[in-house]
């Protein structure tokens, strides 16, 4: 059984806090432009999912210093979607109102394991 570094886990945990830093901020963003602006519930959506896939990107391109690209990516992926159902569910006060689709946690694990490779390819 192979032993987990320290190095491998503060890799998660700093592209983890980049990608939801950028997602807030994103998040933010999206907010007040749908505030000032006729957007559908379908435009959210989408710019939303856009938004989550940028932020994993920038997270793990700035968080990844080491190898195991592709592993590290997919599991900040999956955790950034777990983190970001609750953090939403927070929000909105309760489970029922806030549902975490299988889209947003296939779209967040796939923009992890893509910026993954990224990363190990750089």
């Amino acid at each position: 059984m192979t032993k987990i570094a320290k190095t491998d886990v503060f890799d998660l945990l700093r592209a983890l806090l980049i990608a939801l830093l950028v997602s807030v901020a994103g998040v933010i963003i999206l907010a007040v432009a749908a505030k000032f602006t006729d957007l559908s519930e379908g435009a959210i959506a989408g710019v939303n999912i856009a938004v989550r896939v940028l932020a994993l990107l920038i997270g793990i391109l700035a968080g990844v210093k080491c190898g195991k690209g592709l592993i590290k990516g997919l599991l900040v992926g999956l955790l950034f979607a777990l983190l970001t159902y609750f953090i939403s569910v927070a929000v909105a006060g309760g489970f029922d109102e806030s549902g975490m689709t299988l889209y947003d946690a296939l779209a967040c694990a796939l923009a992890g394991v893509i910026s993954g490779g990224i990363r190990a390819a750089l």
